[in-house]
């Protein structure tokens, strides 16, 4: 098959990277993850990442040389803002999308040059007087919209040093996603409900994601994640970094008295647990604490943001590698928000990767934009002709 066929996903986590290759009909022929340590500079697991092409290649009978890229980063920026475009002629939608789309990215650029756009997500179209949640494509000709947009960026300076860095291993990223937005986003259809909470919980960040009608309402990112609370069992039970981590991973199992008199694959002794009289309750109160306040954080950051936005019709689900403690339900979250349910979602690999797939072919079909910088004279005529 022609390499150009394959669509090579590569999720960038801070805990855990993973690889996964589909065909042109979306049918993975490759996936694999790998464990990492985490380092705040994703430029030192190149080695990691070479690896794995290289079996990957190994087990596809092709050369990877284009990759497309997910990834969370706590310093996502996310913000609304809303173009309408006046013209003296009707004109199809389609091309009053273009020019509105262009000027949407010119004022980014202007305004927030530290910032790279990922993500730009129609919240809501208006034509003629008529809301639509998408653009609509059925020929509609008017001289008068307005579109309400949703942004998700990442720094720029972190962009440029991937691009920059997977170049000088000859690799070319294709795209960039965000890997919160477009997994949530995938798993509103297998759950099938209209209003949806997701909590992300990673290793040194938390993203929420809120969904109204299948639309997304808010994205929150905080710099608290799993890591913090096993540096919380580390220093509440007085035990080693190492320990703490296995103690979090395998709190279900400890609980339930598994595996007692037996070895994990992490070499994990259950039994020393037991050994070592360390409280079972105080372990539950430690890690519940840090995640209540996970949750009470996000939500409350971003009440004030969205004007005290109602979630109380809403489903939580968790998600990450941080949300596996709650795969059985033995803790009690308290829900001060009063949501319908609180929920593990279960994630699989290939699916992370896949939900890049749709993004990917979406955003071939974008305007092209140039992107030379402004003049005086130019800066001037646009801001006059919005």
């Amino acid at each position: 098959m022609d390499k150009e066929e394959y669509l090579n996903i590569l999720d960038l986590g801070n805990y855990r990277i993973r690889f996964s290759v589909f065909d042109k009909n979306s049918k993975s022929r490759f996936s694999k993850n790998i464990p990492i340590n985490f380092d705040c500079n994703y430029l030192h697991h190149f080695k990691d990442i070479s690896n794995l092409i290289k079996i990957a290649e190994k087990e596809i009978s092709s050369y990877i040389e284009n990759i497309i890229l997910t990834l969370d980063n706590h310093n996502l920026f996310s913000f609304d803002i809303s173009l309408t475009k006046k013209l003296n002629s009707n004109l199809e939608i389609k091309k009053i999308y273009e020019m509105i789309f262009l000027e949407l990215k010119q004022i980014i650029n202007f305004n927030y040059p530290e910032y790279e756009i990922i993500h730009i997500i129609i919240d809501n179209c208006i034509v003629d007087e008529k809301h639509y949640f998408d653009l609509p494509n059925n020929g509609i000709k008017t001289d008068n919209m307005k579109i309400d947009f949703k942004l998700i960026c990442f720094p720029k300076k972190l962009i440029n040093e991937i691009r920059n860095n997977f170049s000088k291993n000859n690799l070319k990223i294709k795209n960039i996603f965000c890997t919160s937005y477009i997994k949530s986003h995938s798993y509103l259809k297998n759950i099938g409900r209209n209003n949806i909470s997701f909590l992300d919980i990673g290793y040194k960040r938390c993203s929420l994601l809120t969904y109204k009608n299948e639309k997304l309402k808010f994205i929150q990112t905080i710099p608290i994640g799993s890591f913090h609370i096993t540096q919380d069992i580390s220093k509440v039970l007085k035990v080693d970094f190492d320990l703490a981590e296995n103690l979090k991973k395998y709190f279900n199992l400890i609980e339930n008295n598994f595996l007692k008199n037996s070895i994990n694959k992490d070499k994990f002794n259950v039994e020393e647990v037991f050994k070592r009289k360390i409280s079972k309750d105080l372990l539950k109160k430690v890690i519940l604490y840090r995640v209540q306040e996970i949750i009470d954080i996000t939500y409350e950051r971003s009440n004030r943001l969205f004007y005290n936005y109602n979630i109380s019709d809403h489903d939580l689900f968790l998600l990450g590698e941080g949300s596996i403690l709650f795969s059985n339900n033995s803790f009690n979250l308290e829900d001060r928000f009063e949501f319908n349910s609180i929920n593990f979602y279960k994630e699989k690999d290939v699916e992370i990767c896949k939900s890049a797939i749709p993004f990917h072919l979406e955003y071939k079909k974008t305007p092209e934009i140039n992107n030379k910088k402004w003049g005086l004279f130019e800066k001037f005529f646009n801001f006059f002709s919005r």
